[in-house]
């Protein structure tokens, strides 16, 4: 069975993108447009990993990243410009990884890779 993935990016053309290189490497992909879709989704349903932008209206991926059951899945998160404030928050609620954008698809799937195998 392929791992399941959320990904989560307000922005179409990245959401999409993630997506189809998450499924051509095998991985189960949701997608979710912002943060509160994407924390009910998590809450309906078990992904093994997230993949989040950290800057989205209504909810940042911090905020969803505080606010997931536990145990929570591995959270990636994604940012081309974060407040170091916001990493530290991230790095306090557990973030696997914090991934700069813009970023290369080999670098993407080794980080995923490594969350599913935690």
């Amino acid at each position: 069975m392929s791992a399941s993935v959320l990904v989560v990016d307000d922005e179409t053309g990245m959401r999409e993108t993630l997506v189809d290189i998450l499924e051509e490497a095998g991985y189960e992909v949701t997608p979710a447009e912002d943060g509160a879709e994407a924390l009910e989704m998590a809450r309906t349903h078990r992904y093994d990993v997230i993949v989040m932008d950290i800057r989205m209206p209504m909810l940042t991926g911090v905020e969803v990243l505080a606010s997931l059951q536990h145990p929570p899945p591995q959270v990636v998160l994604m940012t081309g410009f974060a407040l170091e404030e916001q990493l530290e928050e991230a790095r306090a609620h557990h973030a696997f990884a914090i991934m700069q954008k813009p970023f290369q698809v080999p670098y993407l799937l080794r980080v995923v890779a490594d969350a599913v195998a935690v």
